[in-house]
């Protein structure tokens, strides 16, 4: 039964994911970016890490919009 459960979780963040992408595909038109402007952008960024025997950067954002309200609505009502 825990099986089960755990793999709604994972279709319900799938479904929330693919809901963000589609939003930020559709921010890039005149006509739908209005309803689709990310409502929650957060995150952080670490341009330039040096370690003496290596260098790099990390960043991680967080955005949520509409696309992300509605995949995440789809996946409830197919998972009911």
């Amino acid at each position: 039964m825990a099986g089960k459960t755990g793999a709604r979780w994972y279709f319900v963040i799938l479904l929330v994911l693919l809901g963000t992408l589609l939003g930020v595909y559709l921010q890039r038109f005149e006509a739908t970016a209005p309803f689709f402007r990310d409502v929650v952008h957060s995150g952080f960024s670490l341009r330039d890490v040096d370690l003496v025997f290596m260098r790099f950067g990390l960043s991680f954002y967080l955005r949520l919009n509409l696309g992300s309200l509605l995949g995440g609505l789809a996946s409830l009502w197919i998972l009911r």
